[in-house]
């Protein structure tokens, strides 16, 4: 790909310090285009908690050569998607944008940079293409963007005003409306939407209502690992290896997974082992002391081996026969799916969110019956019981950071 377009990516962090998909995929898209010799940037944003600020700025480059930089965020409204300091955090990101100028703006996230960013943008770059990703459910869905109910550990199926006004019992329904109003006003100023999963446009179509036509790019696999070949050296009798990837936290559906293990003890399918890689990002005690409860129980059987980069990752995956993915909530576009399935790993998933559709469209992956640890528990019995179900055959590869900057590129210069 050959452009003399100037290309800045946008997200709410850096993988440096939040190492979550949006970023990862941001970031991915920009060190992909500099490799491919294209002038590309990175823009993302800090508070005090992750880095300390220089004196006199509200911006710090984040690489030497200055194409990776933060702002830093103090105030942020999340009910809103509000970054209320138009003459500090908004005024510098202006300021940002006079310096480099660039002709595309990739936008993945406006948490910390705020609906008001987009105006800034449309303001600053009356002839910028402006493309916005929509990576989960900010837009539709005031409760973390999650359309999940953490008070009855439910699904929400999508937002109605009687349901969002049950999670919210301080705000009104003008407050909703009015909410709704600015997400329309703002992503009008943009030239392209687009959902990494059907599943997630799918929600989208239903229920945010904006003019534009959402268009689907999945995000792949971001890596530059070659496919790993090798299985973990375990003799038949100790069972396979299973393990789960990803932020230890209530709605990524681990306690799920500690259930079902104890289920599979108690039915007498005791031959397995898992490997949890994770950390825990947030204080949860009720979590904390489920993992401490599943220590002693489990024995050898479980491990907890912390935090991990995102470079470590081919090689965990090595270690483990299939992978567990017992998120509960409707996750839309799992990236460690596509990992494991570029390591040549199984998945086991709920029927939920964006994993099936990933899975079924490469041909691999064990679905739960139901979303439930008895029924995450029969589909790890099946992998225990016939270690033959570990072995997949993808029906089509993997699209690579390679074809994703490809994609977008139609975006970018189309």
């Amino acid at each position: 790909m050959s452009s003399s377009k100037r290309i800045l990516q946008i997200a709410h962090s850096h993988p440096r310090f939040h190492p979550g998909g949006t970023e990862l995929t941001a970031l991915a898209l920009h060190r992909e285009a500099l490799e491919q010799g294209l002038d590309s940037w990175y823009l993302g944003a800090l508070d005090a908690t992750q880095i300390r600020p220089n004196e006199g700025t509200m911006m710090i480059a984040l690489t030497p050569d200055q194409r990776e930089a933060a702002l830093f965020v103090n105030t942020f409204i999340r009910f809103k998607l509000e970054q209320p300091e138009h003459f500090g955090f908004l005024r510098e990101f202006g300021e940002y944008l006079k310096l480099i100028r660039p002709d595309v703006v990739h936008i993945h996230h406006v948490l910390n940079f705020g609906l008001e960013a987009l105006h800034v943008l449309r303001n600053v770059l009356p002839e910028g293409k402006l493309v916005l990703s929509i990576h989960d459910f900010y837009l539709i869905c005031a409760n973390n963007g999650q359309l999940y109910k953490h008070d009855k550990k439910a699904r929400c199926p999508g937002p109605t005003m009687d349901q969002c006004l049950k999670c919210f019992p301080n705000r009104n329904a003008n407050d909703f409306a009015m909410r709704s109003l600015d997400i329309r006003n703002a992503l009008s100023l943009c030239d392209s939407l687009v959902s990494p999963s059907y599943f997630l446009k799918g929600k989208l179509d239903e229920y945010l209502d904006v003019s534009t036509e959402i268009s689907v790019v999945e995000n792949g696999y971001l890596g530059s690992a070659p496919t790993v070949t090798s299985r973990p050296e375990t003799s038949a009798a100790a069972g396979p290896v299973f393990g789960y990837f990803g932020n230890i936290s209530a709605v990524k559906g681990l306690a799920d997974l500690l259930d079902a293990a104890d289920l599979l003890v108690e039915s007498g399918e005791a031959e397995f082992s898992i490997h949890i890689h994770g950390e825990q990002l947030f204080e949860d005690k009720v979590l904390a002391d489920r993992m401490e409860a599943a220590k002693a129980r489990l024995g050898r059987k479980i491990t907890f081996f912390g935090g991990y980069s995102p470079d470590e990752l081919p090689s965990l995956l090595a270690c483990v026969d299939c992978m567990v993915f017992p998120s509960v909530w409707w996750e839309n576009a799992p990236l460690v799916i596509y990992e494991a399935l570029h390591a040549g790993r199984q998945a086991i998933a709920y029927p939920h969110g964006g994993a099936p559709e990933i899975l079924e469209r490469y041909g691999a992956g064990i679905i739960a019956k139901c979303s439930d640890p008895a029924a995450l528990a029969e589909a790890m019995a099946k992998v225990i019981r016939d270690r033959s179900l570990t072995e997949i055959a993808l029906t089509r590869p993997i699209p690579s950071r390679r074809d994703l900057l490809a994609a977008y590129g139609k975006l970018y210069f189309g």
